[in-house]
């Protein structure tokens, strides 16, 4: 049934988000213990052989199975109130906006959502009369905005619950009996939008078996974040038994509020912090030269500090700030001359935008990409010579170029050339070297932190001479991280 206006005024997402938060935590305990057993399993097998280690064996590997699947069940419960939290969130905002605005204009407003005009004013001359009049229409009008907003709230709600009932009918059945593997060849779809849908129909069950026979299935554009993470950290756990240390990295610096959305052998990985598929704001920080899963620390600690800032800046948002180090960088500033790194890269960081937008829950999201050093060169190449992007704001931070001279050679895909230069924002520091190379080898073009490109420039700490300043942008007390902050968030 519609809601009140007073539960509309009081209604609040962050109940719904808490649910979502403690059911990851839970089945993340969950995961844990699961893997200890499975550790002390293993060491028994090793030394336990014959007929009864063979089914303790089978049996061991059932259970295992069975608590992935289960554990896909709870996750989709846990994003289904996420997404909840997002979507209702928008529908009860509209709603007490207009019923704020129409209390604010002179109208009542009752709690059952009807919306009345003030007491008419003595009819002593035509202007009284016209007054009267344009009251009346005004309540109207407010009444019918509020009616939708009420019965849009309504269809959310409804929504909603038959989502999460089927949600936890898959659970049932899962507790009840085994599911049947999928069988035969499966071709998943390329296109985000596509696999998104396509992934949408299957239950957990044919989600686990899929990822049974595709272990990098979690690395896909398209899928949500939350089975990403699952499905990537399994994954992990794999890779981190190699001799290669640096999975082994990776994997330390993982935090229960990170979602691992990509991880490969050839030394790529996504993070997010904050999950993107309900936030709110959502900003992807491209690194530049010498980006390694070894230095991966550093880079998740700029991510962490662009977060903390925009939740600062916007407290009441949901944000997620993702570390996009889904390319090979140059590995050395001679490479970095060279726009091959770049022209390689764009595709990719393009798929992964248009595949955040596709497993997104609700009204879409504010979708901000910063490039940092290099990075920015990825980005103007996602963004040029016919190529463009799927976000609202472009952020270049310590450019050495993006091959463009003016933002209007950019292109975003909801923004027109002529609107540009409001979508677009730069800064270089004063001692930063790298602002050499667009204003005297001009290798990549114009430099975007000059007035004359068109961008939005903005103040970084000057820092001092040498190299060091290429790095300090996300330092507490450098101003150019809270404009950071503010641009991710929408405040600026």
């Amino acid at each position: 049934m519609r809601p009140t206006i007073s539960e509309v005024r009081a209604w609040s997402p962050e109940p719904l988000r808490t649910v979502s938060s403690q059911l990851i935590e839970a089945d993340r305990r969950v995961e844990d213990i699961l893997d200890e057993s499975r550790q002390r399993a293993d060491a028994q097998f090793a030394t336990w052989k014959g007929v009864a280690a063979t089914a303790a064996g089978a049996h061991l590997s059932t259970t295992l199975r069975a608590s992935s699947r289960i554990s896909i069940a709870v996750r989709s419960i846990a994003d289904l109130h996420a997404g909840a939290a997002n979507t209702l969130g928008h529908a009860y905002r509209e709603a007490r906006t207009i019923a704020n605005e129409a209390t604010f204009s002179g109208m009542t407003v009752t709690d059952i959502g009807e919306v009345f005009p003030p007491a008419p004013l003595s009819p002593i001359n035509v202007a009284d009369i016209l007054q009267n009049n344009q009251y009346a229409e005004t309540a109207v009008t407010f009444g019918r905005n509020l009616s939708a907003a009420l019965d849009t709230v309504e269809r959310v709600e409804l929504d909603s619950d038959a989502a999460l009932a089927i949600a936890f009918r898959q659970l049932s059945e899962l507790l009840e009996a085994p599911s049947a593997l999928v069988s035969g060849p499966i071709i998943l779809p390329d296109n985000p939008t596509e696999l998104s849908t396509y992934w949408n129909t299957l239950s957990p069950s044919e989600k686990d078996s899929l990822a049974t026979r595709y272990p990098t299935i979690g690395n896909r554009d398209g899928l949500p974040a939350l089975d990403r993470d699952y499905y990537n950290r399994r994954y992990l756990d794999s890779l981190s038994t190699s001799p290669d240390r640096t999975y082994a990295a990776v994997a330390s610096e993982l935090r229960p509020d990170m979602f691992l959305l990509s991880i490969s052998t050839d030394g790529h990985a996504v993070i997010a912090l904050g999950n993107p598929d309900t936030a709110d704001n959502v900003a992807t920080l491209v690194p530049g030269t010498g980006t390694s899963l070894g230095g991966i620390d550093g880079d998740l600690a700029r991510t962490t500090a662009m977060f903390n800032s925009a939740r600062a800046a916007s407290p009441g948002s949901a944000n997620s700030v993702i570390l996009w180090s889904g390319y090979d960088a140059p590995p050395s500033l001679p490479d970095a001359g060279f726009d091959s790194f770049a022209d390689g890269a764009a595709p990719a960081l393009d798929k992964f935008q248009d595949g955040l937008r596709a497993s997104h829950d609700g009204p879409a999201s504010h979708n901000v990409m910063i490039g940092h050093s290099y990075g920015s060169t990825v980005i103007g190449a996602a963004t040029t010579g016919g190529a463009s992007l799927d976000v609202d704001d472009l952020v270049f931070v310590a450019s050495p170029g993006v091959d463009a001279d003016r933002v209007s050679d950019l292109r975003l895909d909801s923004t027109s050339a002529a609107d540009m230069g409001e979508h677009v924002y730069a800064t270089t520091a004063f001692w930063d070297p790298v602002q050499l190379v667009p204003k005297v080898l001009g290798t990549h073009g114009f430099d975007p932190s000059d007035p004359a490109f068109g961008a939005q420039v903005f103040e970084s700490a000057p820092g001092s001479p040498g190299l060091a300043v290429h790095g300090e942008y996300w330092n507490a007390e450098n101003p150019a991280l809270n404009t950071l902050g503010r641009i991710i968030s929408g405040t600026t």
